[in-house]
């Protein structure tokens, strides 16, 4: 059994493709739910067939980049965060008990969540002044609690 796509009505989700191959792939077995899915799922996934092609199997990077372009244009454009001073520090959330560690390990978690490396290309530039700020502002506080601790000797 092959399962056909049509280029002119891309799949609302990538699960109903994988679900489609997967019923292809029980075609033929009996009725009755199904606790582990059968071996042959893989060997289903090459039955995917693109409507107005039907010789031709579609490969696996062929039917994702199908998928990542019809993905790419159902997705809402994101909202880039503010680059401001103070939005970052009201992000960051810095107080006064926090210790050298706390203020290092803010600086990891704001880098997870910001970095520019692991932001999409048109968010790069917008990440790369969020970071620098919190950079500064954390910096900035571990200066002044050293020089705090110096002065008080």
């Amino acid at each position: 059994m092959r399962v056909f796509l049509s280029s002119a009505q891309p799949p609302e989700d990538f699960a109903q493709v994988l679900d489609s191959v997967f019923r292809s792939a029980r075609a033929g077995l009996p009725a009755g739910p199904v606790d582990v899915r059968p071996k042959s799922l893989h060997g289903a996934a090459s039955n995917v067939t693109l409507l107005g092609e039907p010789d031709r199997r579609a490969t696996p990077s062929a039917s994702l980049s199908i998928y990542m372009e019809h993905r790419s244009k159902s997705r809402a454009p994101r909202v880039m965060k503010p680059a401001d001073p103070q939005s970052v520090a009201n992000e960051l959330k810095i107080a006064p008990h926090m210790t050298f560690a706390d203020l290092g390990r803010l600086r990891r978690a704001f880098a997870l969540a910001n970095h520019p490396d692991r932001a999409a290309a048109p968010e790069r530039e917008n990440a790369t002044h969020r970071m620098m700020i919190a950079n500064m502002l954390i910096d900035r506080e571990m200066q002044r609690r050293l020089a705090k601790r110096l002065s008080s000797r």
